[in-house]
């Protein structure tokens, strides 16, 4: 009963904590997205009343030159054209026109930089979504980016894997240091849960059941041994994180393996 009580306080508190992190997920994402709706809304209308502006000074220079043209044939025919070309070379100068060209490169340039942020905020909205797993299922921890579940019940290691499998799962491959330290802090005292290891297959080689070879592991002093007269052909990890092979036959706890 008193372990029933501990299980069942682990899978609310799990449960409480993964409503908390989707609802933290559906929050930051919704004001990221509004953020950087807004932003996209104001820039569009900078970027369109500046070049109103531009198009408007652009125009009534035209409109004058082509005026002071008119006034200038007008005063050829008369003789008294030189002031008029004058004015004329004036409007149509590189000093004249280059002010609006500069306010128009500067525009270009605040929208580039406008839409960089706007992209490095898409990829923190993406990197947020990487980290915070909202996906495991009710009665299971979150590690990273994956999901485990610790039985409170015991098996046969084959049993144990057809449960895993059943749950969409593996019984559990350690990859890291870090993720034998997650495991074990959840193990309870004086309890062995099965791993994903075996040499069933071939004595002494053993292998994860993806098929990987064991290129990190945690033995216990002296293990594994294969002791006794049947043989010790199936992992299992302990409560301090040391790693211990027993009969695949022994009926114990296990953790499964899936990712969010």
């Amino acid at each position: 009963m008193a372990l029933t009580a501990v299980s069942l306080r682990r899978a609310s508190s799990a449960w409480e904590e993964l409503e908390e992190a989707k609802l933290r997920t559906k929050e930051v994402h919704a004001a990221a997205w509004h953020n950087l709706s807004e932003l996209h809304r104001t820039l569009d209308q900078q970027l369109s009343d500046h070049l109103k502006v531009l198009h408007s000074q652009l125009l009534n220079v035209s409109r004058e030159v082509e005026e002071v043209r008119q006034e200038a044939a007008q005063g050829r025919e008369e003789g008294s054209s030189k002031e008029l070309e004058g004015r004329i070379q004036a409007l149509e100068s590189q000093a004249l026109l280059k002010p609006l060209q500069q306010q128009l490169e500067e525009m270009k340039q605040k929208q580039n930089q406008s839409l960089e942020s706007l992209h490095a905020a898409l990829e923190a909205v993406h990197s947020l979504s990487g980290i915070l797993c909202t996906r495991c299922p009710p009665g299971w921890q979150q590690f990273a980016r994956t999901c485990y579940y610790f039985s409170t019940t015991t098996s046969p290691w084959l049993q144990a894997k057809d449960f895993c499998a059943q749950a969409e799962a593996h019984l559990v491959i350690i990859d890291s240091e870090q993720e034998n330290v997650f495991v074990a802090n959840q193990l309870m005292e004086n309890k062995v849960f099965w791993l994903g290891l075996t040499d069933m297959h071939h004595e002494g080689r053993w292998e994860w059941l993806d098929g990987s070879s064991l290129a990190l592991s945690f033995w216990g002093k002296g293990e594994p041994n294969d002791a006794g007269h049947q043989g010790e052909d199936c992992a299992t990890i302990l409560p301090r994180g040391f790693w211990n092979d027993i009969p695949c036959a022994n009926a114990q706890a296990w953790v499964c393996e899936r990712p969010c």
